[in-house]
């Protein structure tokens, strides 16, 4: 993995794709289907000038070759995988009675359905009358409810590569479970996860059951991480819909897969065993495959992380709230959506979930109207 060549070098640069780049992409959205999602505004602006641009140590080739002779014999080869393709798989990481918590803790939440935030397709709704996850749900921060999702998050192989590629703890700002395949177009984190410094961001994906063909699978374009930057209203990573809107959104989609078509390359597929967890660097393109047998499930857990010393962009947004919990050395939470600092039981209250606590609260306040 040496990078001594100014050719290796140059590989790493990810340049700035010129604006009839980003306005060609549009064509090619088109003719993939791909338009602006329900709502998912990265809802924090954080401009990508020269050093936001610069990411983890991992993305400098003139550190690389010095820091890897010091990294641990048994990360070596997952350090290789993440540097080349933007990836690296580390099989049975989690074991199975602990994956069988993860489970049954998801699949418990209609006990208490006031108590988690839940989205569907990007927009927030309410988790009450739900007796199960459906096509297009998902469950945000659950670890902020589970001491079992929280350990689960930060097993031992994952906690240590984390920290490798960070040079830093690592926070976990914030996780999505799913039941089915997300169905997501082909995207980058980037876009709308969204840390002080876009690029220093990785996530995991935790398979929480044995994934089949057909289920929407976990798919991605190795080595994608490494496309040129796709700007928004030409200065940031992440989208925002009300400053740069639709269009740019669905030129963003288009251009990934131009990219990998100029480059050669196509997309993978993850057919994960129960326990397998996936690591992706914050410019990876993936997304999730079409549901082709109706029915069958996904079960996984995405959770994202940034370093410690750079912080999720939404602090700026919770300043009252804002808190990092350590769940045990070196393995810290946060959440945009609940307050760590108010645990009971291992579980925290919802500080926010898009108004829909409101909602219900006056709408059981409501008399209802009776007939004269």
């Amino acid at each position: 993995m040496r990078m001594s060549s100014l050719l290796d070098i140059l590989r790493f640069r990810k340049p700035v794709l010129p604006v009839d780049r980003r306005s060609a992409a549009l064509a090619l959205a088109a003719g993939h289907g791909l338009g602006a999602p329900g709502s998912q505004d990265g809802g924090q602006d954080v401009d990508a000038g020269d050093d936001d641009l610069c990411g983890l140590w991992i993305d400098d080739p003139l550190q690389l070759d010095a820091r890897r002779a010091g990294t641990p014999e048994d990360l070596v080869p997952h350090l290789d995988e993440f540097v080349r393709s933007g990836f690296t798989i580390f099989r049975g990481a989690v074991p199975p009675a602990l994956v069988d918590a993860v489970v049954a803790h998801t699949q418990s939440f209609g006990e208490r359905p006031e108590a988690v935030v839940l989205k569907c397709q990007g927009a927030y709704i309410d988790p009450v009358g739900h007796a199960s996850l459906r096509k297009g749900d998902r469950i945000v921060d659950l670890y902020a409810t589970s001491a079992d999702v929280r350990t689960a998050i930060y097993s031992p192989q994952i906690k240590r590569f984390l920290r490798l590629v960070f040079d830093d703890d690592p926070i976990a700002m914030q996780s999505i479970s799913f039941e089915f395949g997300s169905q997501q177009p082909m995207h980058q984190d980037t876009a709308y996860v969204v840390s002080e410094r876009p690029l220093c961001l990785a996530a995991t994906w935790m398979a929480l059951e044995d994934i089949e063909e057909g289920s929407g699978e976990l798919m991605y374009y190795p080595g994608s991480h490494r496309f040129g930057h796709f700007l928004f209203s030409g200065r940031h990573k992440n989208w925002k819909r009300s400053r740069d809107g639709d269009s740019a959104h669905a030129g963003f989609l288009g251009q990934l897969h131009s990219q990998a078509s100029e480059r050669g390359i196509r997309e993978e597929r993850f057919l994960a065993r129960k326990g397998d967890v996936l690591v992706w660097h914050a410019d990876l393109a993936h997304g999730g495959s079409p549901i082709r047998v109706e029915g069958r499930t996904r079960r996984s857990l995405v959770t994202h992380f940034c370093p410690r010393s750079i912080k999720p962009a939404y602090r700026r947004m919770i300043p009252q709230h804002y808190l990092e919990f350590e769940h045990e050395p070196h393995c810290c939470f946060t959440s945009r959506h609940y307050d760590l600092g108010r645990m009971v039981d291992g579980s925290a209250p919802i500080i926010y979930d898009g108004g829909v606590s409101k909602r219900r609260l006056q709408a059981q306040q409501t008399p209802p109207v009776t007939e004269p």
